[in-house]
């Protein structure tokens, strides 16, 4: 993707723009960041984006109104940064283009990423020459098409491209964490599929947000994560899940969603009492899942 023209729109009628950037980042991350105009901002009201698909070879446009109270508070209220021992906030927008005019927008700080929405513009015609005036389309759209993985040409060739793997990343399920043995979660570290991602919390005190990751609540698929807990005795383990495999993981989400949608699921976490092996189910009342295929690693917490 490569943007042309865009800008956030703020309630008293200044703006800072998008800056026109061909974009190769990965999904959630910001390969490209760009510091426009004041650092002191409020929150903003909209935004629009103008770009081009390469691998449609067509440009859409979108114009969107932001969840702009939201906004303000995640920005009012931050996160306490127990690395820097002070609280902080969050201080970039990341923006995601993706093919079939979905734009995803998250907000994010050190450590932390928050998911703002999806949205959907609309394909334009828009003149190519004020696009790049020098350069020869065709030649250049088959130049950038023949860069993509041979998974995204054969869906170019047969006109399947499609957003399925973006929207399964972006639901959200009713889940929580379990533990077979009576282990207390101190802290945790977590990453979502939707490219969210939790290294602090937002205030000092942690005890409503560690509670929450152990009752049902909607939320999205985690990817890996960083469980620290006390088994008792002075004993302090940390459970490293490095990766939990993504068609495994989200297949397992789903099927169990699919059987018993109003059920809620458990990412059961299935050790021995010293927390020396991890066996990693998620279940709900009726069926289970093994993620055997997850990779897990113990160690020593201190």
């Amino acid at each position: 993707m490569e943007v042309e023209d865009g800008e956030f729109l703020n309630s008293d009628g200044t703006s800072y723009s998008i800056a026109p950037e061909f974009l190769e980042g990965d999904w959630g991350l910001s390969a490209i960041s760009w510091g426009v105009g004041n650092p002191l901002q409020p929150a903003p009201e909209r935004f629009w984006v103008r770009w081009f698909s390469y691998p449609e070879d067509k440009f859409y446009e979108g114009h969107f109104l932001l969840p702009q109270r939201r906004i303000h508070d995640l920005l009012k209220q931050g996160y306490w940064n127990t690395d820097d021992k002070e609280q902080q906030t969050y201080y970039e927008l990341t923006l995601c283009l993706l093919p079939k005019g979905l734009v995803v927008l998250w907000l994010s700080g050190a450590g932390q990423q928050v998911l703002i929405g999806r949205y959907e513009g609309h394909q334009i015609n828009f003149d190519f020459k004020r696009f790049n005036e020098r350069a020869n389309r065709a030649r250049m759209i088959q130049q950038e098409q023949a860069k993509l993985p041979p998974t995204v040409q054969h869906e170019i060739k047969t006109h399947t491209l499609s957003t399925k793997q973006w929207d399964n990343y972006l639901k959200t399920y009713n889940w929580q964490l379990g533990f077979s043995q009576p282990l207390k979660l101190y802290d945790y570290f977590i990453r979502y599929f939707n490219a969210e991602k939790t290294s602090y919390f937002p205030t000092p005190d942690a005890t409503p947000y560690l509670s929450a990751m152990l009752e049902s609540h909607p939320r999205p698929v985690p990817s890996n994560m960083l469980l620290r807990v006390d088994a008792g005795y002075g004993r302090k383990r940390q459970i490293q899940i490095r990766a939990l495999d993504e068609v495994e993981t989200l297949a397992a989400f789903q099927t169990l969603s699919l059987v018993n949608p109003t059920l809620p699921l458990t990412l059961y976490i299935d050790t021995d009492e010293r927390v020396s092996k991890v066996h990693l189910v998620l279940k709900n009342e009726r069926q289970q899942i093994e993620l055997g295929k997850a990779k897990v690693e113990l160690y020593d917490a201190y």
